[in-house]
């Protein structure tokens, strides 16, 4: 091909130029439309009015847009699902279906109304107009992720309560075009029904299955996003069969696969910024390339229908808002949220109003066809989907503005001082998982660094190029999460003394290594790296085994010993195993005494922990061996242990962890040694208070020192 082959005209045919000139637009409207405080969506679904062939015709409306348009707002949906708190959900599913009875009835009643009354429409144009208005499209949903408020309470009752009102509207919907249609049936419904009961049994019991045997079996990250994609469409064909919208059906595979995608894992920043770089852009310029601005100029018919359209529109999702904030009590900052993701129109606005333009109800005398939804509601629902949307994505920036606002309280400068993370690295095959479980129980934010440390004998100078690949390799684990590391190289005569005196340079506050694999019957049984390290400093040692990926874990066992409680590091120890659940949407099962319980729930209540916990009894070690069989296949089994001259120091616990271990060994394992004295520096004086602990533990066995020191932290 030479220069003179290449032509250029309006609409741009050549695919590599139309491609160019959509990066373009996503790159430079974002950055341009910041300094006027305008959100990006707009500017996206604005410059699709520009290039798009109602403007300047610059881009053509063709089947490339629908297919990346359709990607994206099934993208919207799934990520809707898949970052959704499962627990705060369940907690506000009533609240979910208050406001999703709400957002539906009072536009049907508002919408009927003022087509019959006001438009002087027929019953049937009036039902459909009104179930019209009833729908409403996530598009502002990224904007909750950009300002990490998108597992807040209001933003979980939207998302439920906009699939209780799509689902409502498109039953309203095919019942309408059936009756229309002369198909609606008692067989049809009966059928329908069918369809949807399988339908959703399918994506809720049995894609679950599928993808965690998956996961477990392919742990490489792109194979992962290639199957998470997949099934997302899957879903959505499977909810068209069902006679619903694609989109409840990727929303659906977004809940069900919800618990193997953890908050923070490779995976889910993989689909977040697929779908926010490229699929959901292309979904709102595809908006914007659909209005046509000049039916403002059509005659005062279409600007009255127009009007009506955007004020009952608007005026039904405020007032369906409000009652929500009124009854489920939230604050006005959450029902400003509320009314910012529910206001805006697109996708199933755009549906319901194609379904009536499509119904021909006769002829007119001209030979005209008599459709149920007119041109003039045609126009009307574009530009009531353009101010909806402007609305939405106004609304809900100063909503998630306020509510991030709200939500930094603490002390986050002491979080990332007191919580450094320290990850020793030797095996190529157990870095991911230990990098894994070390993003998965930080708790500072993402710019606290994450060190990693190889220990390089001096005498072999090979072993430093293997150090650097090493810490090459949990680098790009790291990134991959958004997280950084600090890689630290040490020169020391043997793994235990490099890392002892790197925790003490660099004020480490715990250390995670992998589990010893025992090879000698005069090795212990965790190892003797971990013998070393407890024995030899007092910071958190987490020694694990990995097994199977934390996304896939549905329980995670916890095995405590008497007076755990009253050792000084206990509580971080707590908060970690806490994190871990809740980034993993697993459940916690504590096997403890009375006593210890007692302490847990008095955790749990401070810090207003929303994961599911229970209590089992076990009164102390002797009983491990029979609450070993309750646990399941895909747990992860926690142990606290003690340090020797500990008040929670149990000898029984070495001789039993061997045949414990073996009973659980296809389960993935963790045993924490808690933090001794604090976060201090070590002292001669507290190693001396290690061999004669009894002044400090007698003095923490009292039940009003120990809650002065928990209302104290």
């Amino acid at each position: 091909m030479t220069l003179s082959d290449i032509t250029i005209q309006l609409p741009l045919e050549n695919s590599t130029l139309i491609f160019g000139v959509v990066l373009l637009v996503i790159l430079f409207s974002p950055l341009l439309l910041h300094r006027l405080r305008i959100p990006y969506i707009v500017g996206l679904i604005f410059a699709g009015i520009l290039l798009g062939p109602k403007a300047f015709n610059i881009l053509a409306n063709d089947e490339s847009f629908h297919l990346f348009g359709n990607v994206g707002i099934l993208y919207i949906l799934f990520l809707a699902g898949i970052d959704m708190d499962m627990n705060d959900f369940r907690r506000n599913r009533v609240k979910g279906m208050i406001f999703g009875l709400f957002t539906f009835s009072i536009p049907i009643l508002i919408g009927t109304f003022t087509s019959l009354y006001i438009l002087h429409f027929s019953l049937m144009t009036s039902l459909l107009l009104a179930a019209m208005y009833s729908s409403q499209t996530l598009v502002a949903y990224p904007i909750t992720g950009r300002y990490g408020v998108s597992q807040n309470r209001a933003v979980n009752i939207t998302v439920g309560g906009t699939i209780l009102t799509d689902t409502l509207m498109l039953m309203l919907l095919a019942i309408i075009a059936g009756m229309c249609k002369g198909t609606l049936t008692n067989w049809f419904m009966v059928l329908w029904a069918i369809k949807i009961v399988c339908f959703g049994l399918i994506v809720m019991f049995v894609f679950p299955v599928i993808a965690r045997a998956f996961m477990k079996r392919f742990e490489d990250n792109i194979l992962q996003f290639i199957f998470v994609l997949a099934m997302v469409f899957l879903g959505a064909f499977l909810a068209q069969l069902a006679g619903l919208e694609g989109v409840l059906g990727s929303f659906m595979v977004g809940i069900s696969l919800n618990r193997l995608v953890p908050k923070v894992s490779p995976l889910k920043h993989r689909l977040e910024f697929v779908g926010n770089a490229l699929f959901i852009p292309f979904f709102l310029i595809g908006v914007g390339m659909m209005i046509d601005y000049r039916v403002l100029f059509s005659g005062y018919e279409a600007l009255l229908v127009a009007g009506v359209m955007a004020v009952v529109a608007i005026t039904s999702k405020w007032l369906a808002a409000t009652f929500t904030r009124l009854t489920c009590r939230l604050t006005k900052d959450e029902g400003l949220m509320v009314f910012g993701l529910s206001n805006a129109h697109a996708v199933a606005t755009l549906a319901a109003v194609m379904v009536g333009y499509n119904i021909i109800l006769g002829q007119n005398p001209d030979g005209t066809p008599v459709r149920l939804l007119n041109d003039h509601v045609l126009n009307g629902t574009i530009i009531m989907i353009l101010l909806s949307c402007i609305i939405s994505s106004f609304v809900t920036e100063k909503a998630a503005r306020r509510l991030a606002l709200a939500g930094q309280t603490g002390d986050k400068s002491d979080k990332e001082t007191r919580e450094r993370i320290l990850i020793p690295v030797s095996n190529p095959e157990t870095i991911d998982r230990l990098m894994e479980l070390a993003v998965m129980m930080k708790t500072a934010p993402l710019k606290q660094p994450l060190y990693v440390l190889a220990v390089v004998d001096d005498i072999v100078n090979e072993s430093r190029g293997t150090g650097e690949k090493l810490l090459e390799r949990a680098a790009k684990v790291a990134a991959s999460t958004d997280n950084t590391i600090e890689q630290l190289v040490r020169y020391d005569v043997n793994a235990a003394s490099g890392i002892i005196h790197t925790v003490k340079e660099h004020n480490i506050s715990d250390v995670i290594i992998g589990l010893h694999r025992k090879t000698k019957l005069t090795e212990s049984v965790l190892g003797q790296m971990a013998d070393s390290l407890q024995k030899s400093m007092s910071r958190s040692i987490y020694v694990y085994k990995p097994v199977q990926p934390l996304g896939t874990t549905s329980q995670i066992v916890t095995f405590i010993p008497e007076k755990a409680e009253l050792e000084l590091g206990f509580q971080r120890s707590y908060e970690h195993i806490y994190h871990i659940a809740k980034q993993a949407d697993a459940s916690l099962i504590f096997y403890v005494n009375s006593d210890t319980e007692e302490k847990l729930k008095l955790f749990a209540g401070l810090h207003k922990h929303k994961v599911p916990t229970f209590y089992r009894k076990m009164e102390g070690w002797h009983e491990i061996e029979s609450c070993i069989k309750q646990v399941r296949s895909n747990d992860l089994v926690i142990f606290i242990a003690g340090r020797k001259s500990t008040i929670s120091y149990n000898a029984l616990f070495e001789e039993l962890f061997a045949s414990v271990s073996n009973a659980v060994i296809n389960n993935s394992q963790l045993v924490i040694y808690p933090e001794q004295f604090g976060f201090q520096s070590e002292t001669d004086e507290r190693f001396s208070v290690l061999h004669n602990p009894s002044p400090v533990f007698e003095e923490l066995k009292k039940p009003r020192k120990w809650l002065d020191i928990l209302t104290k932290k």
